[in-house]
């Protein structure tokens, strides 16, 4: 095997490893739930202020929304060679570029404060960033 095939498998294991280190959406949830039962205010100083509150029936809904760019994991395949006064290079670009992730994450509020609801869609990867874990 030569050095570029050599190069070429590394590449691919280290993308094949990476693709498994995706959140599952149960890991959020779980993060989530955790929160139920918290007050309000812990939440709001544990997390920042929500971007939107509403009122539903007898519950205040407080609302967190991310938005974010990441760059999707790239491998960069080139073939070059050097001979006398000639020098050139064939290459691409496998995978990559650019996506928007997002995650909204509402939690529902009684009247004395207390956390009875909360729901989260998006990105499991950036909701998983987004709810901080709640400390014993």
């Amino acid at each position: 095997m030569n050095k570029q095939t050599s190069l070429v498998l590394a590449g691919f294991a280290m993308l094949s490893l990476s693709a498994c280190s995706t959140v599952q959406p149960a890991e959020v949830d779980s993060k989530l739930t955790a929160w139920q039962g918290a007050n309000i205010e812990t939440i709001i100083q544990t997390w920042g202020l929500p971007t939107g509150e509403q009122q539903v029936n007898d519950l205040t809904y407080a609302e967190w929304n991310t938005r974010d760019i990441k760059n999707k994991p790239s491998m960069r395949v080139g073939v070059g060679g050097f001979g006398g006064n000639f020098f050139g290079s064939i290459g691409t670009t496998l995978f990559g570029g650019r996506k928007e992730v997002h995650c909204r994450v509402q939690v529902g509020y009684n009247q004395e404060g207390r956390v009875v609801a909360s729901n989260w869609t998006g990105d499991a990867e950036a909701c998983d960033a987004a709810i901080p874990e709640r400390e014993s």
